[in-house]
């Protein structure tokens, strides 16, 4: 996971492991309550804690749905002093062991839409996790080509397409041929 990010004017901004370590303490759950509700070790949580390893996407996705939290919530991210966020200045969210990199496009995450640019290493997939709560998305292909299931039904976008569902009904969607694929998300926060 490495150190935590810091911000133009030097203030740390605090890490995942402690954003994990707080929300669950605000919901009053011990670690063994946590990994109950994510289906992870109490053992496993406590690393992520301690920033003594880094989650996978999928095992991001599990702890932020049993914190009744977006995964993007464990950005590194502060709301910035200017409605303006510069490219080489956006709040990420890389996991080691994935091809997927999501950044934030939109000024913060308490808002009542938020934007997101996904890019995926050709071949990659991403295999969707059950959200807490239901939300609107839209994708929208910049780059690439995206293959995306929406309950049973996959569907094949290019450069300039897109397609809106309820994010509850996302499966899957992955990056077809040898292309980065870059995707623009537009979503209503869980």
């Amino acid at each position: 996971m490495g150190a935590a990010h810091l911000e133009e004017r030097g203030d740390v901004v605090p890490s995942r492991g402690q954003f994990l370590a707080q929300r669950r303490k605000e919901l009053g759950l011990s670690l063994r309550e946590l990994g109950a509700l994510a289906n992870l070790t109490a053992s496993f949580l406590s690393q992520v804690e301690n920033r003594q390893c880094s989650p996978s996407l999928s095992s991001l996705q599990r702890i932020a749905t049993a914190l009744e939290v977006p995964m993007f919530a464990f950005l590194d991210t502060t709301p910035p002093p200017s409605p303006v966020i510069r490219a080489d200045k956006r709040p990420r969210l890389d996991i080691c062991d994935s091809e997927i990199c999501y950044e934030l496009l939109s000024r913060n995450l308490g808002s009542q839409v938020m934007a997101l640019l996904i890019r995926m290493q050709p071949g990659g997939r991403r295999v969707a996790e059950r959200l807490s709560k239901p939300t609107d998305e839209v994708m929208y292909v910049l780059r690439g080509r995206l293959s995306i299931t929406i309950e049973d039904q996959t569907y094949v976008l290019d450069p300039g397409d897109s397609i809106s569902y309820e994010g509850r009904s996302l499966r899957e969607f992955s990056a077809l041929g040898n292309e980065e694929l870059e995707v623009i998300c537009c979503l209503t926060p869980p």
